[in-house]
């Protein structure tokens, strides 16, 4: 019996590592938007007019406090749930939990990204799980910019950061959903 116990434990608790932090919500208003599916590889159709849309549509949620397990700007996002808020609203399914993007989409280099990629993060003591998960929102030259609910003391809010320092360093891979 203890077995169990332990056993589902370890599973409950596998299925909510993807961020940490709490707080409350806020929100600007959304900008209009057009509708995408994902085929069955796990990307949608991605023009450049479609992946600023997202992007700017990403955007209006700066400033929206973090809370870990939070899904909406009402009571605020944590990294993947703002992901997935975001996605939702083009009809492209993406998963609520960084560890299940592991096989989802198609990972491409850092030479290729483009906004409406995804950068998957490893976690701070742990480099070998995925612990973070942001939205490219420019690329320009050498500098990648993204969007992320950020669970830090001093940001604990959805903000863009460049991907540079601890940021770079802790990057995984990315992954395109938008094709």
């Amino acid at each position: 019996m203890n077995f169990k116990l332990i056993l589902v434990g370890l599973l409950l608790s596998a299925g909510l590592y993807s961020c940490s932090g709490a707080k409350k919500a806020a929100h600007n208003k959304a900008v209009g938007t057009k509708v995408v599916n994902n085929n069955k590889n796990g990307t949608a159709g991605g023009s450049e007019q479609e992946r600023k849309t997202i992007v700017r549509y990403a955007r209006t949620f700066i400033g929206v406090p973090y809370r870990y397990g939070g899904n909406t700007p009402k009571e605020g996002f944590d990294c993947s749930g703002y992901v997935k808020y975001v996605y939702n609203k083009f009809n492209v399914n993406v998963p609520r939990v960084t560890r299940d993007y592991v096989n989802y989409g198609k990972r491409i280099s850092l030479y290729k990204i483009r906004p409406g990629d995804l950068i998957l993060f490893s976690l701070y003591d742990d480099k070998s799980k995925i612990g973070h998960i942001g939205i490219v929102s420019d690329v320009e030259k050498d500098k990648v910019m993204f969007l992320h609910a950020a669970s830090g003391k001093t940001s604990g809010k959805v903000m863009e950061s460049e991907l540079s320092g601890i940021h770079l360093s802790r990057m995984l891979f990315i992954t395109r959903v938008l094709d």
